[in-house]
Formats: structure tokens, sequence, C-alpha cells
């Protein structure tokens, strides 16, 4: 029989710049490069083994991330997270969960209701176990229903947002939501019967509680 062709060439292929891009973000988000860390050519070619043309090109996309700062003969650096840098970023994460509820839950399929469903037990059993990695079960819901949304404006904005917010974190490590895991049956519930408003409303919630949340835990610690 005739040999098969191979389909690796069908496959679709990372641009170098891409991947250069994961590898710095990882870096940035593990604490590998710290805030205010400066960014030398020379070193990040020896690093990544790779030219400064794509580096420079994932350079200007952390830039548009708010993960990067540069001015012109001065410096490039890993940007330091400020309190209102992540303020800002939740509050729109938070607002853009809500429109994709609004939008995807009517179009979810039984496998989506599933799916769904797990993300909500890991953010359950996260909470009982006052796991961090609740934060990351936040972001994979709200991405979750982006991707779901039918929307490529909205998942092309989320994206880089998510990005910027796993960052921020990195200077509110104290900053976490337990309470989130109250509203879990709501969410569970919208899914099923493809509420998009009832989802749209626990999550709008969700975003006023953080919120309060926040502001609580810092009155505590400037009293302290």
């Amino acid at each position: 029989m005739p040999v098969p062709k191979s389909t690796v060439e069908n496959s679709p292929r990372k641009l170098l710049r891409d991947v250069v891009l994961e590898k710095m973000l990882t870096a940035i988000q593990d604490g590998t490069l710290q805030a205010g860390e400066r960014l030398n050519d020379d070193e990040l070619v020896q690093w990544l083994g790779v030219s400064r043309t794509p580096i420079r090109e994932a350079i200007a996309k952390l830039v548009d991330y708010g993960m990067v700062e540069m001015e012109a003969n001065r410096y490039t650096r890993v940007a330091t997270p400020t309190r209102k840098e992540y303020d800002d970023a939740y509050q729109v994460l938070f607002g853009i969960g809500e429109l994709a509820a609004r939008w995807s839950m009517p179009r979810f399929t039984d496998d989506d209701v599933t799916a769904f469903g797990r993300i909500l037990d890991d953010m359950r059993a996260h909470a009982a176990a006052e796991d961090r990695a609740i934060n990351d079960d936040v972001e994979r819901t709200v991405m979750f229903l982006v991707e779901r949304s039918d929307n490529e404006l909205l998942l092309k904005t989320t994206e880089p947002l998510i990005n910027r917010a796993q960052f921020l974190r990195i200077g509110e490590p104290e900053f976490v939501y337990w309470d989130v895991a109250q509203v879990l049956d709501g969410l569970r519930a919208a899914a099923k019967g493809r509420d998009g408003e009832a989802g749209a409303a626990i999550i709008r919630g969700l975003g006023r509680g953080m919120a309060e949340h926040l502001a609580t835990v810092r009155g505590s610690d400037a009293r302290s």
C-alpha cells in the first residue's frame, strides 16, 4: 500500500516569537525574571538560543501586556506590579466574565456543561484546602466562558488580560477570595439551565465580593 503522507506539515506551527514569548511569560510568572530586573539582549539571546529579532518582538508584546516596561536608550525591565493595577485587572476580568457568561451559557452543549462542572469541582476542592490554585480556577472559568461566547474580539482581549492578571498576582500573594465557593452551586445551575443572565448576575456579584474582600484586607493591613 502507499506510504501515508505525514500530517506534520499540516499541523499548526508556532512562530519563533511566540515560543520566545511563552518562555518569557513563564519566567516572569514563576519569578525566574523578577520585578524590576533589567532585560539585556545579549543575555536573553544566550538563554533562549535565538536571534534578537524574535526576542524584541516578544518583548514588545510583553510591553503591551504591561509586564515589561521600557524607555528608549535607558532600560528594558520587568515591570513592578502595583495594587492599583491588580484591582483594575480583576475588575475588568470579572466584567468580561459577566459578559461572557451572558453570551456563552445559552450556547452550552452537554459536553460544555460537564467540562464547566469539572472546573467548579476543582474550585470547590481548592477552596476547601485553602489552596491558592483557586486563583487559576477563577481565570480558567472566565476563559472557558469567553471561548464559548463565539466572539473573537472578546477572546483576543481576554488572553492578554489573563496573562497580565497572573503577573499582577505575584505582588499580591495574600489576596485570595475563598468565599468564591459560595457561588459554585448557582453557577452550576445556571450552566445546566443555559441561563446566561443568571450566570452573569452571579459573576457580577462575585466581582463585587472580591472588591469588598480586598478593601477589608487592605484596611486591616493599614491598621496593623
